[in-house]
């Protein structure tokens, strides 16, 4: 037992001194171009530039991102917007809630000075594809004036007069107004990859309506949140 014991100690000893270089080249001894030529495919390790960096985050959000929320968006452009959504059959994944805004920017025309004339406004933005608009008929400077859209932000509200501008109307213009609005806030859930790629083509028919990520609270269903199937019986 007690040469079995010293056996041991001596293997260990041995070991220890191969290991440390006292006996042959030993572990230790191998240099530092012998140790990089025993890792695995050294040659396809590369560093990323920054802009490399940021795209690769940026992509693997947009995979992580699977709920969407949309919005917000006046009645007559809520019911465009369902209809351009109904092509990704997201079914009860798409769902619709009720909104009041404090709307502090709008797009108008400025008062037509009476009602004949407000209508003959009117008409020339129909025949111009414009139909998201109502005429402001409280008693004040503003009477008569056409309202083409409300808005949180003077960006959104400038966004929304240059798709104007695009389509021909020349008259409108962007003010402050402080207003509550009733809208329409789409959530869009259980996205994947092909039915993002599909919402990022449409959105670009709706300028001036922001799409941002779900936070944690906004992916739980809510009591005022509605299925799109059900809204439309």
């Amino acid at each position: 037992m007690r040469v079995l014991f010293f056996l041991l100690v001596l293997a260990n000893l041995l070991f220890y001194g191969w290991h440390a270089g006292y006996i042959g080249p030993g572990e230790s001894s191998k240099d530092e171009g012998e140790r990089l030529s025993q890792q695995i495919s050294p040659e396809k390790i590369r560093i990323l530039t920054p802009q490399e960096a940021k795209r690769l985050a940026e992509s693997g959000k947009s995979r992580a991102a699977s709920c969407v929320e949309w919005g917000t968006f006046p009645a007559q452009e809520a019911e465009k917007a369902t209809e351009a959504l109904a092509a990704l059959n997201l079914g009860n994944r798409l769902v619709t809630r009720s909104v009041e805004e404090t709307a502090g920017w709008w797009v108008f025309m400025a008062s037509q000075g009476n009602k004949p004339n407000a209508d003959k406004k009117v008409d020339e933005l129909k025949r111009l594809g414009v139909a998201d608009f109502f005429i402001v008929q409280d008693d004040g400077p503003n009477k008569f004036a056409i309202s083409l859209g409300v808005f949180r932000t003077e960006d959104a509200a400038r966004n929304y007069l240059a798709s104007l501008s695009a389509k021909g109307v020349k008259t409108a213009s962007v003010g402050q107004r402080d207003t509550k609005v009733q809208k329409t806030l789409f959530r869009l859930s259980g996205l994947d990859e092909a039915a993002t790629a599909k919402f990022d083509v449409l959105k670009k028919d709706f300028p001036g309506h922001e799409a941002r990520d779900c936070t944690p609270d906004d992916a739980k269903a809510r009591p005022d949140e509605k299925k799109a199937d059900d809204k439309k019986g």
